[in-house]
């Protein structure tokens, strides 16, 4: 795997190659702190790309478990020349504004850093930020890079011209029949038709046939007026639920868990996979603000996505918590505001 590094100081050096060595790597041992959303980070690929390669039903792992980093098969393109890059050690510091909305993981996240370097580059004790405060981001190297072009333009493996017809799709790690789907202007009941599959799983190489389009076309009034319907029937659907009861990894009427709860009320519009938290942040669109529908993500028992709802207009979003069952809190409240990591949008 190659991560072009950015950014350099003279005195991170000795950093700089150590995390070199380690993006090169095919495997990584799990450390102390160490979560598949931490590791998807650093090594530029998906939690759910991460399961998929070690076969891992839960975003559970143990100190001392190796697992297999998804790498990008070269043999599938063609070769490109070599990056040089140039880079000088005249420093200078970079400053962020908090905004509304911002916490420590959403600024790391945008700048490459972890929580725990924000904190020391700032002398932070606590995660809490305040509106206005200003944060130091790195202390940026001044950088002058030179790129050789490619020889050849390097073609994804399957990928046709844009509005081109497609009649088989070879299934590659990281792949689901919601991501296929959408990528193809396609419904994944529309897949599972197509090719007579009984659920949801698929394998990796396994070729499925397809009849969309690669880019979607535009939405007409008669799609935006289907979508608001369904938008309104999902939500519907989930103050319906407004009482029932907390269950880890539940995702029916019974008990619900986060991302259970959303598994149950998206399936009663279309068909999704049942993913953790992070897994359905993988695979929404972020938007800027979110809208009636939209998804809500905050960070809580570990870093990253934990923690989900649906976004109800007014700064509401109803969701379900280990301490009120299915409910409808607000983004301003003094618990969930410092933990709000962003919204994303579902596109089916």
């Amino acid at each position: 795997m190659k991560q072009k590094l950015i950014g350099l100081t003279a005195t991170a050096v000795v950093s700089s190659s150590l995390f070199a060595s380690m993006a090169a790597a095919d495997s990584v041992k799990v450390k102390s702190g160490d979560s598949l959303w931490k590791l998807s980070r650093d090594y530029q690929t998906t939690v759910s790309a991460l399961k998929d390669a070690n076969n891992l039903k839960t975003d559970l792992l143990r100190i001392g478990q190796v697992l297999e980093i998804p790498t990008k098969n070269n043999s599938d393109s063609k070769a490109t020349a070599p990056q040089k890059v140039s880079v000088s050690t005249t420093t200078k510091e970079a400053i962020y504004t908090v905004k509304s909305g911002d916490s420590l993981s959403v600024i790391g996240r945008n700048y490459k850093l972890t929580v725990n370097e924000l904190k020391q580059l700032n002398g932070l004790k606590t995660d809490l930020i305040l509106v206005g405060q200003k944060l130091k981001v790195k202390n940026q190297a001044e950088e002058k890079v030179v790129e050789q072009a490619p020889t050849e333009t390097a073609k994804a493996p399957n990928q046709q011209p844009s509005g081109s017809k497609n009649t088989s799709y070879q299934v590659r790690p990281g792949d689901s029949l919601w991501k296929i789907a959408n990528k193809y202007s396609l419904t994944v009941a529309e897949i599972k038709v197509k090719n007579e599959l009984k659920s949801d799983i698929i394998y990796v190489g396994q070729k499925l046939i397809l009849s969309g389009e690669l880019v979607p076309s535009k939405t007409t009034p008669v799609e935006q007026t289907t979508s608001n319907v369904k938008l309104d029937k999902m939500i519907s659907e989930a103050k319906a639920l407004i009482g029932t009861p907390y269950r880890w990894a539940g995702n029916t009427p019974s008990g619900f868990d986060c991302s259970g709860f959303i598994y149950y009320v998206l399936n009663k519009v279309t068909s999704v996979s049942r993913l953790s938290t992070a897994g359905y942040w993988d695979i929404m669109k972020p938007v800027s603000a979110p809208s009636v529908g939209d998804f809500v993500y905050f960070t809580t028992y570990k870093e990253g996505p934990s923690h989900m709802g649906i976004y109800l207009g007014n700064n509401e979003f109803i969701h379900t918590s280990s301490s009120q069952g299915v409910s409808i809190s607000n983004l301003n409240n003094s618990y969930w505001k410092p933990r709000y990591l962003g919204a994303k949008r579902f596109s089916n």
